[in-house]
């Protein structure tokens, strides 16, 4: 049989996606994108390698107004990932790794202001999922899935922007995908959920605020990330998809402890997004997909307000 009606969109729990950590209002790394909670036969290899181009020119502060004078995020991330399927108790369940590379493109900049970057490899991601259910007559399927991330990347706590906080990340995830009108196997319109939850641990050997500050411990709350996508199959021939979506995430709040006096600082930074999202792909094989996701940033408090493009590679081998 073909994959390629298997694969429509899929390739689980989303892109690597990850503005510097410390700063930016997204400093998460999973993120699923439309189709992912779709279902996947055992057995199976999948190679993906995504590009996301990230600019910005608004930072939305945690209180106040946003700041646009002389603002400036320009971010390249390229991405290698590995996923393998196998099947668990007759449900299929895989593992995967994914390693992501943060360039930045032009010093950042927030009202003028000249923020150090630092460029260099994010956390890298080792994750576990399943399909508890996986209904191909009905296009129902429901996927959960583990993350972790470990402190191992190019955190340099001289710079104030770095590719990632050099946390230990804990990420737990649930997906489903539901049919509405339409055939499984011909044009249809399907609504996908999810809902996202990150857990951090300390980093004790920070600087507040970056180069310069005092020794500091580096604290951050816990993260929710709410998605909703509404997917239409437009040609069956070619899985050609579009799929318009939102995401909205929550918490994140970013705190420093100093070491020298028992004092709590408020960064300011959080994980407050509110973005608008379109996705389309297509099979260009049975085995090989392209697939493109633009990103809009539209409110937010505490981190930039980004624009993304995304473009997403995958083969199945």
């Amino acid at each position: 049989m073909s994959y390629k009606g298997k694969f429509l969109r899929a390739c689980l729990f989303g892109a690597v996606m990850a503005f510097s950590a410390g700063f930016a209002g997204k400093a998460l790394a999973s993120d699923p994108l439309a189709g992912d909670s779709i279902g996947l036969p055992p057995n199976i290899n999948i190679a993906l390698f995504y590009n996301i181009f990230v600019g910005s020119g608004v930072f939305a502060p945690a209180h106040g107004s946003n700041i646009t004078n002389h603002t400036k995020l320009s971010l390249d991330v390229t991405v290698l990932r590995y996923v393998r399927t196998f099947d668990l108790a007759g449900m299929t369940a895989g593992a995967q790794i994914v390693v992501p590379y943060n360039a930045f493109l032009t010093p950042a900049k927030v009202g003028g202001a000249s923020l150090s970057t630092q460029s260099g490899f994010q956390q890298p991601l080792l994750g576990v999922f399943a399909f508890p259910i996986n209904d191909d007559a009905d296009g129902r399927s429901v996927a959960v899935g583990g993350w972790i991330f470990p402190p191992i990347s190019s955190f340099n706590k001289n710079y104030i922007v770095n590719p990632s906080n050099d946390l230990t990340t804990y990420e737990a995830d649930v997906g489903f995908h539901q049919i509405l009108f339409g055939d499984p196997k011909g044009s249809n319109l399907a609504l996908e959920g999810w809902d996202n939850v990150y857990f951090y641990s300390n980093n004790t050997s920070d600087l507040a605020g970056g180069a310069g500050g005092p020794p500091a411990t580096y604290r951050e709350q816990p993260t929710d990330e709410a998605r909703v996508y509404f997917n239409y199959v437009v040609n069956p021939a070619n899985d050609l998809f579009v799929a318009p979506g939102f995401f909205q995430s929550f918490g994140g709040k970013q705190t420093y402890a100093l070491h020298a006096a028992p004092v709590i600082i408020d960064t300011g930074n959080r994980t407050n997004i509110s973005e608008f999202r379109f996705s389309t792909g297509m099979f260009l094989s049975p085995t090989v997909q392209v697939m493109a996701t633009g990103e809009y940033d539209v409110a937010g408090h505490g981190g930039f307000l980004g624009r993304s493009i995304q473009i997403r590679v995958f083969k199945i081998f």
